[in-house]
């Protein structure tokens, strides 16, 4: 994910424009994280979870969003 699109997504949730509703609190925190370009452990980390953990929320949250990565996720959250 470019720099350009992780700071669109953390802009995105710090103004609360919108919620994705369909999405668990953590679920937001873990992709708020992503979108801040955080890898995987390091999240893993700051989260004081297990790397599997941070896989499993990723997992839930493309199926929730009907997505199959990053890019695909920041196009669904932005319409582009």
């Amino acid at each position: 994910m470019s720099a350009q699109i992780a700071r669109q997504v953390v802009q995105f949730f710090r103004a609360g424009e919108q919620t994705l509703s369909v999405l668990t609190p953590r679920e937001n925190q873990v992709l708020v994280l992503l979108g801040e370009g955080r890898l995987y452990k390091e999240i893993a980390g700051d989260l004081d979870v297990s790397i599997n953990t941070i896989r499993g929320y990723i997992r839930s949250i493309y199926e929730k969003l009907h997505v199959n990565s990053r890019t695909e996720t920041t196009r669904k959250l932005f319409g582009r």
